[in-house]
This record gives structure tokens, C-alpha cells and sequence, in this order.
């Protein structure tokens, strides 16, 4: 998959990466404008109004995903 292809669910997902990975990077202050070095859980559960889909555009452009790449689909039951 392709990020066009992503569901909402997995866009979300990405963006509260995204913060996570600002944080371990120790950029997350700076990047965010805030005055604490990682993401809330707040931050984490409004990471769509937080971070513009341009970000996580510019930021996974060209990767490809598969669907064990992401924890909101995890349970999702597989029937061939």
C-alpha cells in the first residue's frame, strides 16, 4: 500500500508516530513549539489536528506499507 491508499485509522496512526518520533529524536519541543520534550497522551489522541497530512506526506512519501505495519488493524479477522 501506498500512502494514498491508507485508511483514516492508519493516517492517525502514522501522525501519532510521527510525534513519537520527534520526541526520540529530541526535536519534539522545538518542531511542536511547545515546552515539553514528548507528546502527550493528549497530543497522541489529537495527533489529526496536530499534524497536517502535508508532514506525513513529505515524511513517508514512497514507502511502501503492509498491513502488519500498523497496530490499529492488528486484531482485524483475515479470511481467505
Amino acid at each position: 500500500m501506498k500512502l494514498q491508499d491508507l485508511s483514516k485509522d492508519r493516517l492517525i496512526e502514522l501522525k501519532e508516530r510521527y510525534l513519537i518520533k520527534l520526541a526520540d529524536e529530541g526535536t519534539f519541543a522545538e518542531v511542536m513549539g511547545v515546552d515539553y520534550d514528548a507528546p502527550s497522551y493528549g497530543d497522541l489522541a489529537n495527533a489529526d489536528s496536530i499534524v497536517p497530512d502535508e508532514v506525513i506526506e513529505r515524511e513517508y512519501n514512497g514507502i511502501c506499507f503492509v498491513e502488519d505495519d500498523f497496530f490499529c488493524t492488528a486484531n482485524e479477522i483475515k479470511f481467505n
